[in-house]
């Protein structure tokens, strides 16, 4: 009879234990769980953040009045843009008259201060040409990639690369076509900085405007007007 209680005592004990362990292993699931769906959720949100970065950094600002003056890092002007509906001026430091793009449908003349043509602009969205005055010889071509990059190539000798403009979550990065970096144009806190291959900030705008917009003037194949009607382009026809 002892033996028999004793057997009794121990069954109880293990029907005792699973009892408790049950809700103890139930409750360590669930904690384990609501911890693996916080850490996604805290992924999630630095991605989702990440990305607004982005989005923020790239985002198009296209202008067609008003002005957008660029400063050295002295705060004097180093040169102004002057939009109109259906075109720009492109202005030195003293107001005096470097450019005049006009859009007329997919492609802009430029015009110097003496109404003289010096060349087109011909294309939208994601591809653009740079003509010469007489618009038989297209000079460079400037597109956009599939991953949302842009080149810069010469037709000229069977489109040779010249230059890689790379998205980052800054802005734009600009390389040479062998990928020695030319420079950036960052956006910071409202500003557009463009700045050398040695980080060096060359100009800036505290003005609203699109960041691919300025690209163009880091372009060192392309002269000031040229410069100028790709400006004019990217902000009017790449929308």
């Amino acid at each position: 009879m002892k033996q028999i209680k004793k057997e009794n005592t121990l069954t109880c004990d293990w029907n005792s234990y699973f009892d408790l362990s049950v809700p103890i292993i139930s409750l360590s699931l669930i904690l384990l769980g609501s911890v693996s769906c916080s850490n996604n959720k805290t992924e999630n949100t630095v991605a989702t953040g990440n990305e607004k970065k982005v989005q923020s950094a790239l985002k198009f600002t296209s202008r067609k009045d008003g002005k957008v003056k660029f400063k050295e890092t002295g705060g004097s002007t180093y040169f102004t843009l002057k939009f109109y509906e259906d075109g720009l001026k492109m202005l030195d430091k003293k107001e005096n008259e470097i450019a005049r793009i006009t859009k007329k449908e997919d492609k802009y003349k430029i015009k110097d201060a003496n109404d003289q043509v010096l060349g087109y602009v011909t294309g939208k969205k994601t591809k653009f040409k740079i003509k010469d005055n007489s618009q038989e010889s297209t000079l460079f071509i400037f597109q956009r990639q599939q991953d949302g990059d842009w080149k810069l190539e010469t037709e000229d000798v069977g489109e040779q690369l010249l230059c890689k403009i790379g998205k980052r979550d800054y802005g734009w990065k600009i390389e040479s076509g062998s990928e020695t970096e030319l420079g950036k144009v960052k956006h910071e806190n409202g500003r557009i900085s463009i700045r050398g291959s040695n980080g060096n900030t060359l100009f800036y705008t505290n003005d609203s405007f699109s960041g691919i917009a300025v690209v163009p003037f880091l372009l060192q194949q392309l002269n000031k007007p040229q410069q100028a009607a790709l400006c004019a382009a990217l902000n009017l026809g790449s929308n």
